[in-house]
């Protein structure tokens, strides 16, 4: 893919979800190139492999005193590409909205974020979506009692002992996605201004 700019959670919350992308259908048999091991993540921005931008360029997209972002879930959803085989759909806020745009116009480039803003749970090669895969991870995470729709409209997931509905972004990583997704690499760490996040 080339180098991407992700929103992330903090270390607890990572952890948290990662318990749900441990998940696996009872009995499933998928090809070596499903469920591979990677970050759960927003894609905020995503550039070709062929890009020139410095490192110090993507940095400054991020203006310096960026406040730490709000990320609410509103659903889990199955989708139609490797990438986003299932995915908690995120609210487009007013801030996602600031911050997605600010960085493409620094960038000069048009936005290559499909679905934007989205946490995929897992990556479901597409020979194994068409026997069902991905629905079958969707509906274990229901039958485990994993998800909760909220009256609101939103959407809850069981991690551990408690119940996660929302979290505060802390960071942005600049990410090497070049290869299968286990060797993806961290370039660099933005850290966010929490003081000011309502929480």
């Amino acid at each position: 893919m080339g180098i991407t700019l992700w929103i992330v959670p903090s270390a607890k919350v990572i952890e948290q979800l990662k318990e749900i992308m441990a998940v696996r259908p009872r009995e499933t048999l998928v090809q070596a190139s499903s469920y591979p091991n990677f970050g759960p993540h927003i894609t905020l921005a995503s550039l070709s492999s062929l890009s020139s931008i410095p490192l110090s360029k993507l940095r400054e997209t991020v203006p310096q005193d960026q406040a730490a972002l709000k990320v609410n879930f509103k659903s889990i959803d199955v989708g139609d590409h490797f990438f986003r085989s299932v995915y908690i759909a995120v609210e487009l806020t007013p801030e996602l909205v600031a911050l997605h745009r600010r960085v493409h116009e620094a960038l000069g480039t048009e936005p290559r974020t499909p679905l934007f803003p989205h946490i995929s749970l897992c990556y479901i090669s597409d020979r194994d979506a068409e026997k069902g895969e991905r629905q079958r991870y969707r509906e274990e995470l229901s039958s485990l009692g994993r998800i909760h729709e909220n009256h609101d409209g939103t959407v809850s997931l069981k991690c551990g002992e408690g119940w996660l509905t929302s979290f505060v972004a802390p960071e942005i990583w600049i990410t090497e996605c070049e290869g299968p997704a286990e060797t993806w690499t961290v370039l660099e760490r933005i850290p966010l201004n929490t003081n000011s996040i309502d929480t």
